[in-house]
Parts: structure tokens; C-alpha cells; sequence
């Protein structure tokens, strides 16, 4: 059975994996870490995750320990077949918006969680200039689902990668999904799937 390691919160990089888990129907079990836990233990994580961050997993079965939510997409769809397309044009498509979350969307919006949740003073143009780049992130997503109902073909690892930072677009950066029509669409699609609600219940 996977073993998911998290800190206890359903942080948006832990909501992919639990919402994948629920949509995989994959039997998993939750290891909760300390935030400030003591050397042992975070030695025997540190063979889990060098860098010592969650969401990470671990799976018996194959022996696989992993790490960065998007590879545990991309792993868990492999080891289910589900939501990843084999066609390599569609799966093609679904990674390329897999590695532009990874890339950008995550990145940008966690260093902006980081300030705000912690507090810490960052000069106003800076802070700006992060909420501006989620603003034209979200125009890119916007202008991909004018003429489809999920980012590749289908429903895939891709949506699931990018959704749980829309649940925080308002309260984070300043973001009105109302002036993005179909990325809020998408999202409200999204929120009413069964294993959205499984995973991390009313959005």
C-alpha cells in the first residue's frame, strides 16, 4: 500500500496527490510528519525526499519512493493507466501542461504562499510583479480552454495539477476568476467531481 507523507494540511502540491489517489481509487495510507521533528526521523524521511519537503510517497510494491508533486501525478498514473493518455500526441499534450505547472504556475504561486502565510515583508513592486504573473498564467489557461472542457483532450494529470492553485487565486493574488470565463468554467467543473470533494471536500 502507498504511504503519502504530508504535514498534516492540504497544502495545494498535497491536494494533487490526494485528489489523484481518490480519482485512481489507489489504497493509500497518510504519514503525517512533524514540522520540526527531531534528527531521526527526519533522517529516515531524508531517503524519501532529500530535499525534505512533501507531498512524497512511497510504495511498496515497486520499491519507488518519490518526490515533486508532479512526478507522483505522472508515477500514479502510470502505475493505475488512468489520466494519462497513451496516444503520444494526447500524452504530449497532457505533459506539456503537466511541466508548464511544475514550471510556473506552482513555483510563482508557492513563493507568493510563502510571503503571505508567513508574513514576510516584500517590497510592494515585488509582490506585484508575482501577483502579475499569475494574472497572465491564468490568461494563457483561460485561452487553452476556450475551445475544450480540460486542458489536453481529456480529463487528465494535467487538471489535476493546476486546479488546487485556483481554490487560492483570490485570497492569494488578487485573481477574479469572473475575468477569466472559462478557466472558471474549468475550475467549477472540477470542484464538482466526487473525488474532488473525497479528497478535500467542498471547495
Amino acid at each position: 500500500m502507498i504511504t503519502l507523507y504530508t504535514l498534516g494540511s492540504l497544502s495545494p502540491n498535497i491536494r494533487k496527490v490526494t485528489i489523484m489517489l481518490a480519482e485512481t481509487a489507489l489504497p493509500y495510507t497518510v504519514h503525517v510528519l512533524e514540522k520540526h521533528s527531531g534528527h531521526t526521523t527526519a533522517a529516515e524521511f531524508s531517503r524519501i525526499n532529500p530535499n525534505a519537503t512533501v507531498p512524497a510517497i512511497a510504495d511498496p510494491d515497486t520499491g519507488s519512493t518519490l518526490f515533486e508533486s508532479g512526478a507522483i501525478l505522472y508515477y500514479l498514473a502510470e502505475k493505475s493507466g488512468q489520466l494519462l493518455p497513451t496516444e503520444l500526441p494526447r500524452r504530449a499534450e497532457v505533459m506539456k501542461w503537466l511541466v508548464f505547472e511544475s514550471a510556473n504556475m506552482g513555483p510563482v504561486m508557492g513563493e507568493l504562499f510563502h510571503y503571505m502565510l508567513d508574513d514576510v515583508e516584500l517590497a510592494t513592486q515585488h509582490l506585484q510583479r508575482y501577483k502579475n504573473k499569475i494574472a497572465q498564467f491564468c490568461s494563457i489557461l483561460d485561452q487553452q480552454l476556450a475551445a475544450r472542457e480540460y486542458l489536453g483532450h481529456d480529463y487528465s494529470i494535467a487538471d489535476i495539477a493546476l486546479y488546487p492553485w485556483t481554490a487560492i487565486l483570490g485570497d492569494m493574488a488578487d485573481v477574479d476568476l469572473d475575468n477569466f470565463k472559462n478557466l472558471k468554467r474549468w475550475s467549477t467543473a472540477i470542484a464538482k467531481r466526487p473525488a474532488v470533494h473525497l479528497a478535500t471536500g467542498p471547495s
